[in-house]
Formats: structure tokens, C-alpha cells, sequence
């Protein structure tokens, strides 16, 4: 994915939320199926655009595994538009911003804005990150889990 290929109103959404959990919570469960769809195929694509999880990142001298690496491509894109563009672009390295989500001493640890992770529901406390919330609510509304219906379409 391109920096441009990621819609404006994806940025908007995270903006507008962060740094609360449940602002974005109360969109999300505002809005309807297709658009919980959209914005959950967008993260994923977002996080994706910055390495092949399956490769791993290098940090320390070690290579993560595809699940650590996931969770960190992830954080980024919570991070918002300007974390990941110069993630994505290289003008920052993704195993600097590995340093910064472990909470290690990093040039980027000033860039870091965290999300408050309090949700208003019970039944999403196991989904605290802006991209997994909307699985959570999906779940909630509809009964589905999002991801097999995602991979099934």
C-alpha cells in the first residue's frame, strides 16, 4: 500500500478518537456493517504496508515471530498518519519503533501518543487497541467473528 492509498477519513477516525479508547468505541458502534468492514481491512492493509509480517523485524539481533511482528505493524498505524508515513517511508526504522512500543529508550519514544485503553462495554475489554476494537464491536453487533468474514469474502 501507498502512503496515498490509505483514505483520508481512516486518519480523520483515528484523530478524531485518540487518545480514547471509547470515543472510538461509540464510532464503531456507530456505524454501520460495511464500514466497520472497510475500517478493519484498511488497518490490516496499513500494517501491512510496512513489511511482510512473515519476515519478521529484526530487533536486538533477533527476529520476531509473524505474531509479534503483526502486533507492531499494527501499534504503528494506531500511532496515526504521521507515525506510519515516516515508518512506512523509512525515514524512521521499524525496529526504532519497535523500541519505542516496548517502551525502551528510542528517538521515536516522544513521537509515541498512547490510547487510554478504557472501553465503555464489557463485552470489548478483550479488544484495547484501536485495531482490534472493531472486532470486539463487531462481534457485539453482529454475532460474526470479523476476521472469517473478511478472509471468506
Amino acid at each position: 500500500m501507498e502512503t496515498g492509498d490509505v483514505p483520508g477519513w481512516f486518519w480523520e477516525v483515528l484523530e478524531t478518537a485518540r487518545p480514547s479508547l471509547s470515543v472510538l468505541e461509540s464510532w464503531l458502534e456507530s456505524q454501520p456493517r460495511g464500514v466497520l468492514e472497510d475500517y478493519a481491512l484498511v488497518y490490516l492493509e496499513a500494517a501491512e504496508s510496512l513489511i511482510d509480517f512473515s519476515e519478521g523485524v529484526t530487533v536486538d539481533g533477533a527476529v520476531w515471530s509473524e505474531d509479534s511482528t503483526e502486533d507492531l505493524c499494527m501499534w504503528v498505524v494506531g500511532q496515526g498518519r504521521a507515525f506510519w508515513r515516516a515508518t512506512v517511508e523509512g525515514t524512521w526504522d521499524l525496529a526504532e519503533a519497535a523500541q519505542a512500543y516496548l517502551g525502551r529508550p528510542s528517538p521515536l519514544m516522544w513521537e509515541v501518543r498512547h490510547w487510554d485503553e478504557q472501553v465503555s462495554r464489557p463485552e470489548h475489554a478483550g479488544y484495547r487497541s484501536p485495531g482490534a476494537l472493531v472486532h470486539g464491536v463487531y462481534r457485539a453487533r453482529f454475532g460474526q467473528d470479523l476476521h472469517e468474514r473478511l478472509t471468506a469474502g
